[in-house]
């Protein structure tokens, strides 16, 4: 079973879910300060008009340019998973 979470009413699954009807792609690089993984990613398939995200990985990589020393970078397929199906 594939892992899940939820950000901003968006679904995040590491994995696939054949429940998805999958509509696009997104995909998160850090490029600013203050900047969100899930909630960049999460704006990306509101744009879209999806609830989930699935295939969602991620990456964290040390960095000199950032005030942490990390850098994140996300992607996954956006698509739409019927509300009966949160579970």
């Amino acid at each position: 079973m594939a892992y899940k979470t939820v950000y901003d009413d968006v679904i995040f699954i590491e994995g696939t879910d054949n429940r998805v009807n999958v509509k696009g792609n997104v995909k998160y690089k850090y490029v600013s300060f203050n900047s969100q993984l899930k909630g960049s990613l999460a704006s990306q398939a509101k744009l879209q008009k999806c609830n989930c995200v699935v295939e969602f990985k991620y990456e964290q990589k040390s960095s000199w340019f950032s005030l942490d020393d990390t850098k994140w970078y996300g992607e996954g397929k956006c698509g739409i998973l019927p509300e009966e199906d949160y579970t």
